[in-house]
């Protein structure tokens, strides 16, 4: 067998094979081809590194076998090297240090130090993961000193880039600098291709310069690199996510966490696919730094614990257990367990010192002095941060120095010496700025705000403050969907104090500014720019994931059918009971909540895949003129009420075409809750009483009580603005906190409901109003687009038989086929609703407190939720009704940000939502859809619509039977949000249904 062909079959062949193969080839082969099969087979060991690096080790087993059976010591001696360098990238450094060793014996004992010199740059490598980094700089330099002095420039430029590493972990930056320097140009001496050298030479490069807070510098050399190492595909994959990873970490130091995020999940899976479980943890516990500045506290404690778990148990460099318990300090830190913080910062700094690294041992200093900041203990945090800030000073680390300045400068405000403070908070601001830190100069503006406050400087606070609500803006532009929503969370004091001092210095509209800037930002943000955030496969990486996605959301919706009862029993099989019967509620619920935290995961990739494109581009910058032209914008009708709340203080805004006023009602916030609290307990003793025999008696009774509930929060609410309201025709309600669960139109001034006075509609913020008016106008309704308007009805296995009826009806009036039952399915409003005008849903819905992106409508393929709806095209369609239980509910996030079903329609299109606020009763709901469609054929605008049908259901259920239905719970539970105007529909003079008047109304 010849030698290009024995190396092939050795390649392919298992170890038992090649062994034999070797005994009987070997002792046959002439000298010349002795050495071609020696070349042969260690370019495939080395090739292999990082394809199948169990391939390169058996190789390397074969070539020193190779060296024995030719009694060749330089044979033997290149296997022992092939070896060490095989259990190097198996990251098994302590035993590759024994094989390196041994080839560098066996080369000097046939005087080839060239070969010995070889032999270092593994071993190098070896000591700087085993941090014994004199052994590696004491080989470096005499390993450098041969090479050059044989010509073998490539070997001196890789023993270059080894130095330089190791001065980098030591923290000497500028050495570091100089060392990759000349390794760059020694490549660029060399007559051979060395591309790839002097790409790992920039990359390395630049990890130095990100260290010293050279940022822009930093990316624009990892950039170049990777530029390099993508132009040889797959053979250096793992290359190129390596400089991901490193540009991953600068985006997040520069607050672009959704970025960041996106390139760490695919260097992720990258190390992952390679078997590189050391790296792809380290990219992990590297998440955990966006996931804490996002607070998304628990998420982050909960990776870097499963990090820290498997470098407990791994053989990897010490620092990274240290850098994984840093992470998990923060987190919990952040949770309030201050104790536990403490101890993890303890157990790292012991390893970081043990092992000489100075650079991150200072770090976890700094930790512990903001530690014991936030603990109270101003004394030992102030020790700590006037060590960490010399060293950092020291080492040029410009960020954290930075850092250790503004924790100095916190200190120095907490001691009562503001001129110290604010002296350390400019010094921190202008490294801030140097450095392009947009966190680091949100808090710097933040505190300089809060000093300036303090010593009654309200202009200057107020231009810090508003510096440091411009740096948040631009931090939450890079941000995706609901990323965005939980970075706002633990930053509205900022807002408020903005807002307070803007009203202080008699600014009425500056205030409102801050308001808005503050309220359901994800959602306005995205409306107004008109970005798409619809999922899409743009690869296979997209298509697998989307993959996932389904099968996930289909065993999510299996348990949570168990959870929440959805499906009947006599719906099931024998199999499927039983099924049903072994998993049980507890342990259903948990499997439902752990596959909903693996969805939203999914989904944000999903997202960040999407939209990388968009995260790159500007993003056009929130105005103040969204607010100050918003007033000549409405009518002479049209009222804007807008509420805000600060600490126990009401503030409502009164906008018109006139201007802005603004009414502070003081101590009116525990009023609020109490009240609130009480209305919804009446409305639950109304639903649990319905179909009962005493309904008419209960509600009867407990209409008193809410009526009087509604009247003491319309005094509070509506009566400060009650001159205005009597002169405006359109009232347009913007509430805010727990003012959103709440149904204004229902407000009593003790002789009629609102809705009976004026026309409601409800709107997340202010801002969106010109939005939604310019939807609406762009889905303007004529006779014929009616043909293409989408019903759809579902009883829920015969539990809502009134929604049946409900969508006939509806149907009927709109001279269109309703969809029901198995009809009703998700995939058709997926594919008609793309040219629907209007859609209506008839069905159950489920509210989801503790998760509400998997708020849901349930169709009979599926539960549609919110994640799913924001994926939905409704950009022709003017109005969706959701008729079902608690469609209209929402979680408040971030500062305002309403999270729930709703939203994802408005993100998918709609111009006009029309939800409701509580489970509300079918056959109610069936008849005043009835009369809404009625005056909606007539030519009423939306918002009057809803007026008129729910005034004409009042009317009609005081002259009836069943008076007991005037009580809210029946009517007032729908409320109109989005774009109030007309549909444009010519009038049809379209009658009531007889039939459908006699069953509901008798």
């Amino acid at each position: 067998m010849a030698p290009l062909e024995l190396a092939a079959t050795l390649v392919r062949a298992n170890e038992e094979q090649g062994l034999k193969l070797l005994h009987v080839y070997v002792p046959r082969l002439s000298a010349a081809d002795l050495k071609l099969l020696m070349n042969k087979v260690k370019s495939e060991a080395d090739r292999s590194w990082f394809s199948d690096v169990d391939l390169s080790f058996r190789l390397s087993g074969y070539l020193m076998l190779i060296g024995d059976l030719a009694r060749n010591k330089s044979y033997h001696a290149l296997g022992l090297m092939a070896r060490g360098d095989a259990l190097r990238r198996m990251e098994r450094y302590q035993e590759a240090l024994p094989f390196l060793d041994a080839a560098g014996e066996e080369f000097l004992e046939i005087s080839d130090e060239v070969s010995w010199a070889r032999t270092r740059i593994g071993r190098i490598s070896a000591c700087l993961h085993l941090n014994r980094m004199t052994e590696a700089l004491r080989d470096a330099a005499v390993a450098r000193d041969i090479f050059v002095r044989h010509g073998k420039l490539l070997r001196a430029g890789q023993i270059d880039v080894n130095a330089a590493i190791i001065n980098y972990e030591l923290a000497q930056y500028d050495t570091a600098l100089r060392m990759f320097d000349r390794a760059i140009e020694t490549y660029q001496m060399c007559s051979e291709n060395v591309d790839l050298h002097i790409a790992r030479a920039r990359g390395n490069k630049a990890l130095t310069l990100a260290a010293q807070g050279r940022f822009r510098e930093a990316v624009a050399l990892h950039k170049q690199a990777r530029a390099t190492f993508e132009q040889y595909g797959d053979h250096e994959e793992i290359s190129v996510a390596r400089e991901d990873l490193n540009i991953a970490e600068i985006y997040s130091a520069q607050g672009r966490y959704s970025q960041a995020l996106l390139l760490y999940n695919q260097c992720r899976e990258t190390f992952k696919k390679y078997h590189m479980y050391d790296s792809s943890a380290e990219a992990t516990h590297q998440m955990c730094v966006c996931l804490l500045r996002l607070n998304r506290s628990r998420e982050a404690y909960d990776l870097a614990s499963e990090v820290v778990k498997f470098f407990r148990s791994s053989s990897a460099q010490r620092d990274n257990l240290a850098h994984a318990l840093m992470r998990q300090a923060n987190a919990a830190s952040l949770m309030q367990r201050y104790q536990e913080a403490d101890e993890l910062l303890r157990e790292a700094s012991i390893l970081l010192v043990e092992g000489g690294f100075v650079r991150l041992s200072a770090i976890a200093r700094l930790r512990r002095a903001d530690l014991y900041y936030a603990n109270g203990q101003l004394e030992e945090s102030l020790r700590e941060v006037e060590y960490v800030a010399d060293v950092f000073a020291d080492q040029e680390d410009l960020p954290n120095l930075a850092r250790s300045m503004l924790l100095q400068a916190r200190i120095a405000e907490a001691r009562q010496n503001p001129s110290v403070a604010q002296r350390l908070s400019l010094y921190a601001l202008d490294i801030a700025q140097g450095q392009e830190i947009l966190e680091l100069q949100y808090l710097c503006y933040d505190l300089l705000g809060h000093l300036a406050e303090r010593s009654g400087a309200i202009n200057e606070a107020l231009t810090y403050y508003d510096r440091a609500i411009q740096r948040i803006d631009e931090l939450q532009s890079r941000l995706v969907l609901d990323e965005r929503v939980s970075f706002l969370e633990n930053k509205g004091e900022v807002y408020r104090r903005a807002m307070l001092l803007s009203l202080q210095c008699e600014d009425v509209s500056r205030a409102l500014v801050y308001v808005e800037k503050a309220k359901s930002r994800a959602l306005g943000d995205y409306l107004r720019n008109n970005i798409d955030i619809r999922v899409s496969v743009e690869d296979k990486v997209s298509e697998k994931l989307l993959e996932d996605i389904s099968h996930l959301r289909e065993e999510q919706a299996w348990y949570s059918s168990i959870v929440y009862g959805v499906e009947q029993e006599g719906n099931l099989s024998d199999t499927a009971a039983r099924r049903r019967l072994a998993v049980g509620p507890v342990l259903a619920r948990k499997e439902m909540l752990q596959r909903e935290r693996h969805i939203e995961h999914l989904m944000e990739q999903m997202q960040l895949r999407s939209m990388r494109e968009v995260m790159d581009l500007p993003q056009k910058q929130w105005t103040n003129s969204l607010i100050t032209q918003l007033g000549p914008k409405l009518d002479s009708k049209t009222l804007i009420l807008e509420y805000y709340i600060a600490a126990q203080d009401l503030y409502v805004f009164q906008m018109t075409r006139s201007g802005i006023v603004v009414r502070r009602l003081p101590e009116a916030v525990p009023q609020l809750e109490r009240l609130m609290s009480l209305l919804r307990m009446n409305l639950d003793l109304v639903a649990r009483s319905v179909g009962m025999p005493d309904q008419a008696q209960v509600c009867s009774e407990l209409r008193e009580n809410c009526t009087g509930l509604l009247q003491r929060l319309y005094d509070i609410l509506l009566r400060p603005a009650k001159e205005a309201i009597q002169g405006c025709h359109r009232l347009v309600i913007v509430p805010y906190g727990i003012l959103h669960y709440l149904p204004f139109h229902a407000l009593w001034d003790g002789d009629r409901f609102l809705v009976e006075q004026v026309e409601v509609s409800y709107l997340p913020s202010a801002t969106l109003w010109d939005v939604c008016r310019r939807r609406g106008k762009c889905t303007l309704l004529s006779r014929d687009a009616l043909r293409q308007a989408l019903v759809l009805g579902f009883a829920e296995h015969g539990r809502l038989p009134h929604a049946l009826e409900e969508a006939r009806g509806v149907a009927t009036q709109l001279g269109v086929e309703a969809a029901l039952n198995e009809q009703a399915t998700t995939s058709l409003l997926r594919e008609q609703g793309a040219r629907s005008p209007l859609v209506h849903i008839a069905a159950h819905g489920l509210f989801r407190l503790d998760a509400p992106n998997f708020s849901s409508i349930h169709l009979s393929d599926r539960q549609l939720s919110t994640i799913e709806a924001f994926n939905l095209d409704l950009s022709s369609c003017s109005l969706v009704v959701l008729s079902a239980c608690e469609t209209g509910r929402a979680v408040i996030g971030g500062v305002d940000e309403v999270i729930g079903l709703g939203r994802g329609f408005l993100y998918a299109g709609a111009a006009t939502l029309l939800p409701t606020f509580w489970k509300v009763e079918d056959a109610s709901s069936a008849e005043l859809m009835q009369l809404f469609y009625y005056e909606l054929l007539r030519g009423e605008s939306k918002a009057g619509a809803l007026a008129k049908a729910q005034r004409a259901f009042i009317s009609q259920a005081q002259s009836s039977t069943r008076d007991y239905r005037v009580h809210p719970y029946f009517w007032a539970a729908f409320h109109l949000i989005g774009d109030a105007g007309h549909c444009s529909l010519q009038a049809c003079h379209v009658k009531p249904d007889s039939s459908l008047t006699r069953l509901f109304l008798l």
